[in-house]
């Protein structure tokens, strides 16, 4: 029992169409979100491809108005109530319904469901299909997630691949090939190296891809700030990536995928580079060698 409020009811029942517009058409609580058409669509989608679980909604009764709102399900409802004849079978919902003093109480209720603190992160998401991965354990999960990103981007931006996006380019951990790369980025990269950014990853996959064993030489010489004098590539590559990290005005991805490309073209080919250079507009971005 608590002082706020108390539970009438809670139990898991089959979700009809009737009992979704009746949840839909409830007048709601002052506390309700506004509506997400991008939500909408989210779970409109999880539905009709077959991914729903059950349901979790809420009401309560205002003691002090004795009025019946809706305090959680506002998006499924509205969705699940505009599906007309596409309304699937076995769809289940657990509804709780509640006793609250007032309004203030409600929005306290209100907190307490789907509460933000307990919301699934991106990095979540990502460690869960790392995780699936067996030999991938050993690697950090941020920087396990630093890698994927890293290789997704070279292959959509720079090859043109259509890889999967949202939360379905995790499932992308799943392939074997990307296992080295990923091994790789775990030895090279840590809290040390904050200008590993996405492009930058991007040209680490490229580079492994293209020559593995020079890769992680090259790549972990530029995380230890250079292991040459003046002019060498990793030496210069390092200074350029931080200087762009803190600058004002931050170069754009492909500005900063090709001062990789630029470094990592000069280290394979045992040349000396005493600066990257800038962009010259409509002269493209150098191919990995």
């Amino acid at each position: 029992m608590s002082h706020h409020w108390k539970v009438l009811s809670s139990e898991t029942r089959d979700l009809t169409p009737d009992l979704a517009a009746e949840f839909s058409d409830m007048p709601a609580s002052v506390t309700e979100r506004d509506v997400s058409d991008k939500r909408v669509k989210h779970l409109k989608d999880a539905v009709l491809g077959g991914h729903a679980i059950i349901f979790d909604w809420a009401k309560a009764t205002v003691l002090e108005t004795g009025a019946i709102i809706r305090i959680n399900g506002q998006h499924s409802s509205r969705m699940l109530a505009a599906l007309n004849g596409n309304f699937p079978e076995g769809l289940k919902v657990h509804l709780s319904h509640y006793e609250v003093e007032n309004k203030e109480a409600a929005a306290l209720l209100f907190r307490q469901i789907d509460g933000r603190h307990s919301a699934r992160t991106i990095d979540d998401i990502s460690g869960v299909y790392q995780g699936l991965e067996p030999d991938l354990v050993i690697v950090p999960k941020k920087l396990g997630r630093a890698a994927i990103e890293g290789a997704i981007w070279y292959g959509r931006k720079v090859v043109g691949d259509p890889l999967p996006l949202g939360d379905d380019r995790f499932t992308l951990f799943a392939k074997a090939e990307l296992h080295p790369y990923i091994l790789m980025a775990g030895r090279v990269c840590s809290i040390k190296t904050p200008e590993f950014t996405t492009p930058v990853m991007g040209a680490m996959y490229g580079t492994f891809d293209r020559e593995p064993t020079m890769a992680e030489e090259f790549w972990s010489a530029v995380a230890k700030e250079g292991e040459g004098g003046d002019g060498d590539p990793t030496a210069t590559l390092d200074a350029w990536l931080v200087a762009a990290k803190d600058a004002d005005h931050k170069p754009s991805q492909w500005e900063v995928y090709r001062a990789c490309v630029v470094a990592w073209n000069a280290f394979r080919h045992r040349k000396s580079l005493d600066k990257i250079g800038k962009l010259v507009p409509g002269k493209g971005i150098p191919d990995i060698e």
